[in-house]
């Protein structure tokens, strides 16, 4: 127990004590505390006799300090001014300790971007530098990323993983590209259209020959009209209606619902694994990025496949 609770039992002598003193009266003081005058008087009067100190004294109508009072004022307000520019700077710190985030430069132009005006309103102290991030295989320790996603079984050494969204492929093009070039009734018949493909170098994804394999539909070659170096932008020439895409489910699910894609067909493959969020466990977790991990968790990305406006016949 510090030693000065032997001289003031309660804290809350002194918050009274420095309202009242400021204000130069209890009434004043007992309203801005939101508590009755009574209440103000009895505090002053139980710190007067804490301390053996007569701090207050009537002049007519007005209270006046004695100038133990005045003193003893002086000293609480400073000691309060002092405490309270020590934490606002330990909170401030604390608060605005930026959070580092990597993702694929998908995942934050069609996933995060819509959304994080959400987590900003409900954490505006956090300030967060999201990097766009070409690789899968980065060392969050090396190069200080508090937070980022990976796609596997959620077992990577010196690595905590939490389940996100499980990896669901579907095709996707335009409404407009399906009115004019369909209908498409199975799989095969996605071999006549132009397919929109991408090659990410460090970065290995589901490409448009495991996906028809996967759907059973042989093939020998593939025409390559537009090759992309990032999934992104082949999703995008699909809005665009340049052609088909292969669409990851959570990434497209904003362009479905709003209606600028469609699936051409009920197909979807599903791998099996899992895009984890992950964060170092070698270091401390910052408390925003915790804050941060526990928001997209919340956002729960494994909604149905086919839900929100979809087009499979014209």
């Amino acid at each position: 127990m510090h030693r000065l609770r032997s001289l003031v039992p309660s804290a809350n002598y002194l918050f009274v004590f420095e309202a009242a003193a400021r204000r130069r009266s209890f009434t004043a003081a007992a309203e801005e505390l939101n508590v009755s005058q009574p209440a103000v008087s009895k505090t002053i009067r139980l710190l007067e006799e804490a301390t053996g100190l007569k701090l207050f004294r009537r002049e007519h109508t007005r209270l006046e300090l004695t100038a133990e009072g005045l003193k003893f004022y002086r000293e609480t307000q400073q000691a309060f001014d002092h405490l309270h520019m020590v934490l606002t700077s330990l909170r401030k710190k604390h608060s605005n300790d930026t959070v580092r985030v990597s993702f694929s430069a998908s995942f934050v132009q069609l996933w995060l971007l819509p959304r994080l005006k959400d987590f900003k309103a409900k954490h505006p102290d956090i300030a967060l530098r999201i990097e766009e991030s070409s690789r899968d295989d980065q060392d969050l320790n090396e190069e200080n990323i508090d937070l980022s996603a990976r796609l596997g079984l959620g077992k990577w050494p010196g690595i905590h993983a939490w389940h996100f969204v499980t990896e669901e492929v579907i095709p996707v093009c335009s409404p407009d590209y399906l009115r004019e070039h369909g209908p498409i009734g199975e799989a095969s018949d996605l071999l006549n259209h132009r397919l929109l493909h991408f090659e990410e170098r460090h970065r290995v994804r589901l490409g448009w020959p495991e996906w028809l394999a996967q759907h059973s539909v042989p093939v020998a070659r593939l025409n390559q009209d537009f090759i992309f170096t990032d999934a992104l932008s082949s999703i995008e020439a699909a809005v665009l209606g340049q052609g088909i895409a292969l669409g990851w489910k959570h990434l497209v699910h904003d362009h479905v619902r709003a209606g600028r894609l469609v699936y051409p067909l009920d197909a979807v493959y599903r791998s099996g694994q899992t895009i984890h969020i992950i964060m170092p466990a070698q270091r401390p977790s910052k408390h925003g990025a915790m804050l941060f991990r526990d928001w997209l968790l919340e956002q729960g990305a494994d909604a149905p496949v086919f839900e929100g406006p979809t087009a499979i016949t014209t």
